[in-house]
Order: structure tokens, then sequence, then C-alpha cells
């Protein structure tokens, strides 16, 4: 089980790092007026997702710490 949240919290800080890395591509694009290569990379939805899954994997992490407590305990 702890081998499990660890490489889900792996996964999660992995998701969070992409997420700084799409924001910061889209902020420079934002700059320069590249509004098409945003929409073609799909900057928007990519980042979304990933937010989407960060937010979930958070949630798995919880659930599974508060498991492990109940059953350690």
């Amino acid at each position: 089980m702890k081998e499990l949240i660890k490489n889900y919290k792996i996964s999660c800080e992995m998701a969070k790092e992409r997420i700084g890395e799409l924001r910061l591509q889209r902020n420079t694009l934002r700059q320069k007026n590249a509004v098409q290569e945003i929409e073609k990379l799909d900057l928007n939805r990519r980042i979304r997702l990933l937010c989407t899954e960060y937010i979930d994997m958070r949630e798995i992490i919880d659930n599974l710490e508060k498991y492990e407590r109940v059953v350690h305990n």
C-alpha cells in the first residue's frame, strides 16, 4: 500500500510540474499574441485535463492514506 501511495505521489508531482510547464508555454505564447499556436497545441484543453487528473490523484492519495491509517490502527 505504501508503495502504491508513493507512486501516486510521484505521478501527482509530475502532473503538477507539467501543468506549470504548459501554463508557462501558454503565457509566453500569449505575450507574443500567438493565439493560433495556443489553439494548435490545444494548450487550454491539455492544461484542463491535467488539472482534473491532478485533483483526482490527490483524492485517491487522500483516500488511500485514510484507508491505510484505519487498517494499521
